[in-house]
C-alpha cells in the first residue's frame, strides 16, 4: 500500500474532528519508535533496529505524501524536511550511528510540538465559536 493510499484510507475512517488528534498520535508513535531504534542500536539488536526504523521511514513517507501542496510554502518546506529526515534515517540502516536518530527525533519533536500547539489553538477557537453560536440572547417579554 502506498503512503497516499494509506492516508486516503485513514481519511475514510477518521472524522474531521479527529484528524488533528490522529496526527498527534502518529507523531507520538514515531518519536517512541525512534527511541526504540536508538535503544536497539545501543543493545546491538540490529534486526529490531531495522524493523522499527523501516516503520518510522514509512510513517514519514505517509506524512509527506499526505501534505496538501495547495497551501503554498509551508507544506512545500515541510516536505523538504520530511525528505531530509527520511534520507538521514536511511543512512542509519547502513550504519550503527545513533546520532542521526537523535537529530531526526529532535526535528520531529519540534514539528510535533508545533502541530500540538496549532491543534490546541484551533480547538479552543472552535469551541469558543460554537459556544457563541449556541448562546443566543434571551428574549424578555414585556407585559
Amino acid at each position: 500500500m502506498t503512503g497516499y493510499n494509506a492516508y486516503a484510507r485513514a481519511n475514510t475512517i477518521v472524522d474531521e474532528e479527529d484528524k488533528g488528534r490522529l496526527l498527534i498520535k502518529v507523531f507520538q508513535a514515531i518519536l517512541a519508535k525512534l527511541d526504540l531504534v536508538k535503544q536497539y542500536i545501543e543493545q546491538k539488536e540490529y534486526e529490531k533496529k531495522y524493523e522499527e526504523l523501516s516503520k518510522v521511514i514509512t510513517a514519514i513517507e505517509v506524512l509527506n505524501s499526505s501534505l496538501d501542496m495547495s497551501y503554498g510554502e509551508i507544506p512545500h518546506n515541510l516536505s523538504l524536511v520530511y525528505e531530509y529526515l527520511m534520507r538521514r534515517l536511511r543512512e542509519v540502516h547502513r550504519s550503527l550511528d545513533a546520532n542521526p536518530v537523535s537529530e531526526c527525533r529532535k526535528i520531529l519533536s519540534g514539528i510535533s510540538d508545533g502541530f500540538i500547539a496549532a491543534y490546541e489553538s484551533e480547538r479552543k477557537r472552535s469551541l469558543s465559536g460554537n459556544s457563541a453560536q449556541n448562546s443566543s440572547p434571551q428574549r424578555t417579554s414585556r407585559v
